[in-house]
C-alpha cells in the first residue's frame, strides 16, 4: 500500500512538474514575441506582424530579424526596397548602428520614414539596444536640412491607435511642464515622428500626458487621464479629457493655473494655426480646473508663467 502511495505521489508529482513547465514555456513565449513592421501593398502605410524568434545569441537575434524584415508574409511588402543594400550593423555604447547602401538616399520621403520607423521599432525590441542609429556607407544618416539624424527609439514614431499607421509626418514640440514649486513652467523641446492620421495638436497633448524626460521637470497630469475628444475650430483647440484630469499630481503637485497653461503654451508654443484652447472635463459639476480655474472661457498663449532655466554645468 505504502508504495502504492509512493508512486501515486511521484507521479502527481511528474504531472505537475509538466504542468508548470508547460505554463512557463507559454508564458516565456509570450514574452519572446517581437512585433515586426511591414508596408502594405501601395508603400503607404506600415503593418504590424508578430514573431516569436529562435536565436539564442544578440547575433543570432540580430540575423533572424533581419531576415524577417526582408521576408514579408503573404499579403505583405518589405519595407527594405531591393536596390538599397544592407551593409551590417554595429553594437556603439549609446545605439545600435544600421548600416545601408548609398541607394537608401534614392528613397522617396514616404520610403525614407517607413523604412526608418520599421527598422527603430523592430531592433529596439532587442534586449540591450536602448536607440537605433540609421548610417549610410558608414556616415550618419541626414536629413534634407543636411542635419544628422539622432538615434532613436520607438517612442521616436507617434502612431493614431484608430486605423493603423500611414506615413509619418516629423515635428518639433515644445512642451511645458512644472517647476518644482509648481509655480512657473520650463520649456522641454522632443523631437518626434507622429502618423499623419494623427492631429498635431493631440500629438502635444498625449506627450503632456506622457510627462517631462528631462530632469527638473515635473508632471502635471496624475493618474489614468484620457483625451476624450479634440478638434479644431476657427483657430480654438477644444480638447475634452476624462475626470482624471482634475487628479493632482502626488509629488510637486503644480497650481491649477500653472498646469492648465502648461496645456495651452504647449499647444499655441507648438501648434502654428492655433490662437487659443478651450477645455471641457467629464463628471466636471462646478465647471472648473480642479476646484479653481473657471473653463468657461478661451485661453490664449500666456508667457508669464515660463520661466528661463539656466545650463546646468555640472560643477
Amino acid at each position: 500500500m505504502n508504495k502504492k502511495r509512493t508512486l501515486g505521489l511521484c507521479l502527481l508529482l511528474l504531472a505537475v512538474i509538466a504542468l508548470s513547465g508547460g505554463c512557463g514555456g507559454r508564458k516565456q513565449k509570450e514574452e519572446n514575441s517581437y512585433t515586426v513592421y511591414y508596408v502594405n501593398a501601395t508603400g503607404t502605410r506600415l503593418l504590424e506582424q508578430s514573431y516569436s524568434p529562435n536565436a539564442q545569441t544578440f547575433e543570432e537575434m540580430m540575423d533572424e530579424l533581419w531576415e524577417q524584415l526582408v521576408t514579408p508574409p503573404v499579403g505583405y511588402l518589405s519595407v527594405v526596397p531591393k536596390d538599397v543594400v544592407f551593409n551590417g550593423y554595429e553594437r556603439g555604447i549609446d545605439a545600435l548602428r544600421i548600416d545601408f547602401s548609398n541607394e537608401y538616399y534614392g528613397l522617396s520621403n514616404t520610403q525614407e520614414v517607413l523604412l526608418r520607423a520599421a527598422v527603430v521599432k523592430t531592433f529596439s525590441q532587442v534586449p540591450g539596444v536602448t536607440k537605433v542609429m540609421i548610417t549610410v556607407e558608414k556616415e550618419q544618416l541626414k536629413d534634407l536640412e543636411g542635419e544628422p539624424v539622432p538615434a532613436m527609439d520607438a517612442n521616436s514614431f507617434i502612431d493614431t491607435k484608430e486605423g493603423g499607421i500611414n506615413s509619418y509626418q516629423y515635428a518639433t514640440l515644445e512642451l511645458y511642464f512644472s517647476n518644482e514649486e509648481g509655480t512657473g513652467l520650463a520649456k522641454e523641446m522632443r523631437n518626434l515622428h507622429y502618423s499623419s492620421n494623427m492631429v498635431l495638436e493631440r500629438v502635444v497633448v498625449e506627450q503632456l500626458i506622457k510627462g517631462p524626460e528631462e530632469k527638473g521637470l515635473y508632471p502635471i497630469f496624475a493618474g489614468d487621464v484620457r483625451i476624450q475628444n479634440l478638434y479644431i475650430q476657427n483657430g480654438t483647440c477644444m480638447i475634452t479629457f476624462n475626470a482624471a484630469a482634475n487628479q493632482q499630481p502626488a509629488e510637486h503637485s503644480p497650481d491649477p493655473e500653472t498646469a492648465l497653461y502648461a496645456i495651452v503654451d504647449s499647444i499655441c508654443a507648438t501648434c502654428d494655426d492655433i490662437t487659443g484652447v478651450r477645455f471641457e472635463i467629464e463628471e466636471n459639476e462646478d465647471g472648473k480646473f480642479r476646484g479653481e480655474v473657471d473653463l468657461g472661457q478661451v485661453f490664449v498663449m500666456n508667457r508669464d508663467f515660463i520661466e528661463t532655466r539656466e545650463m546646468q554645468t555640472g560643477e
